[in-house]
């Protein structure tokens, strides 16, 4: 990053997979429509629309952005001496954040540039000082989904089917998407996780139990590109 404190705007019209690798910044992560889910460990955090998590510094991680999700990032370069949150986890997006957070959207969209000068400099330094004060909670996998209901939304995540009906209303609402469209989702994580493996679409289809026409008519809608 060319600067201490680094803001930007995301829109994914597909389904984006991020490699799990450790974090060379800390960053709030703010959703603002759509849902992404960060792996940490074993454990895989799922951020929907108005809600934040943070990544610290030197944090093995990895995020995948569902499709037709936008959010914000916010990051924060080691040679800060400003005290910085240390562990990963859901944060409380307060309304000064979200106004901060609006008002550097503004800035954005009208094609200037968010840098420490000026005002969007001001704006950038009242972030800083919340994320100095920043108190994360990495207890539950996906707030207000009760116990039964993360399970199943864990299940899912892994690739296995979840046929509790109720679970699955629940997990649609939460998210904004629909069973199918997560499922397809993460069909198609693991498949191009394989492909950046080497592997070859037959190879693909079969290590996840598909046919290679399933994958490749999922494929450019959901990734934007053929396997």
């Amino acid at each position: 990053m060319k600067q201490a404190i680094d803001y930007s705007l995301h829109q994914h019209t597909f389904l984006d997979v991020g490699s799990r690798k450790k974090s060379h910044t800390a960053y709030m992560l703010i959703m603002t429509s759509g849902c992404a889910f960060v792996r940490l460990g074993k454990a895989e955090y799922t951020v929907t629309a108005s809600n934040g998590f943070f990544i610290p510094f030197d944090c093995l991680h990895a995020v995948t952005i569902m499709p037709g999700s936008t959010y914000n990032k916010v990051e924060f370069s080691p040679r800060l001496t400003m005290p910085i949150c240390r562990e990963a986890g859901f944060f409380r997006i307060t309304p000064l954040i979200s106004a901060v957070s609006k008002e550097l959207n503004k800035w954005l969209k009208m094609g200037n540039e968010v840098s420490l000068e000026g005002e969007s400099g001001n704006l950038l330094r009242v972030l800083a000082d919340q994320v100095a004060k920043l108190k994360v909670n990495s207890k539950s996998t996906s707030p207000t989904l009760n116990g039964h209901h993360q399970l199943c939304m864990t299940s899912l995540l892994k690739g296995d089917k979840v046929t509790d009906n109720k679970a699955l209303e629940a997990i649609t609402n939460y998210t904004g998407f629909s069973v199918k469209e997560i499922e397809a989702c993460v069909l198609l994580r693991e498949a191009l996780k394989l492909s950046r493996s080497g592997r070859k679409l037959p190879q693909i289809a079969e290590t996840l139990n598909t046919s290679p026409e399933m994958i490749s008519s999922l494929a450019t809608p959901i990734l934007g590109q053929a396997l």
